[in-house]
């Protein structure tokens, strides 16, 4: 899957800019990158499958405001330190620690976009994850209510 890679290209970046200071050794900084991105990734398409397209548009192009205010992210925030089991810190610390690496991945994810010139569009996105274009048009207008 194209998104891994591109996060494999930049989540050793993490610990350097955040998990030392979040109390992460170097080698749980990647454990949690990888475990965050597996439940946001699992929960995202949760809300795809159960028809809630627009919240998680909101979700993805949001900004920090409408994140902050959505019960959607806060349920994303749960989820993924649901996924934290071996980490014995309080609930709280847990939530920050999410909060970053969300943070960091989605402006990884954001500045290899970018690298890549992919247009802003339903058409960029999806070359950018490295779907098959054909399925555009056996989806119908469900991508074009994305964006």
């Amino acid at each position: 899957m194209k998104l891994q890679s591109y996060i494999n290209d930049f989540k050793g970046e993490f610990h350097g800019l955040h998990g030392k200071t979040l109390g992460l050794t170097e080698s749980q900084s990647e454990v949690y990158v990888d475990l965050t991105v597996q439940s946001a990734l699992q929960y995202m398409q949760t809300l795809m499958m159960s028809g809630k397209i627009k919240e998680l548009q909101t979700l993805m192009g949001g900004g920090a405001e409408a994140l902050q205010n959505s019960e959607y992210y806060q349920r994303l925030i749960d989820q993924c330190v649901s996924s934290y089991y071996g980490l014995d810190w309080e609930t709280d610390r847990k939530k920050n620690l999410a909060v970053h690496i969300l943070g960091f991945v989605l402006a990884g994810l954001k500045a290899k976009f970018e690298e890549g010139g992919h247009p802003s569009t339903p058409r960029g996105v999806m070359q950018f994850l490295g779907i098959d274009l054909g399925i555009l048009g056996k989806m119908g207008g469900l991508f074009g209510k994305w964006f």
